[in-house]
């Protein structure tokens, strides 16, 4: 079991006997993520303006990231809007592509820039 802090959050939970997401708009929550629970959250992305969560629920185990933006790099990333799915009035959510640097053989051991993490950050309404 996993505890999500309490905290005001930008987002969404989608719950595995509903055919659209819960958004959160600035609202208070805590959330508690139980593998053994009926419903479970399938997935969710999470924003509090410092803190990022992403949620996801595969072969019956949570895969919980969280990201602190102040401790990512203040560069090295790009701007993404992807198109919101099954919510209401939500036009898009908001992504921060980060990137990293790695040797890459098919460009002659050169290094190149991979994608790295991709970071919730808010919903555009």
């Amino acid at each position: 079991m996993e505890q999500i802090e309490k905290s005001t959050y930008q987002g969404y939970l989608w719950y595995s006997d509903k055919d659209q997401p819960k958004v959160l708009n600035n609202v208070d929550s805590e959330i508690t993520l139980d593998e053994t629970k009926n419903p479970f959250v399938i997935e969710g992305q999470l924003f509090d303006g410092k803190r990022s969560i992403s949620i996801k629920y595969v072969d019956g185990k949570y895969i919980v990231k969280k990201y602190v933006l102040a401790e990512l790099p203040k560069e090295d990333f790009t701007e993404q809007s992807l198109l919101a799915h099954r919510m209401k009035d939500v036009k898009s959510l908001n992504f921060r592509q980060y990137w990293r640097e790695q040797e890459d053989e098919l460009c002659d051991g050169k290094k190149v820039l991979q994608p790295a993490e991709l970071v919730f950050v808010g919903l555009k309404k």
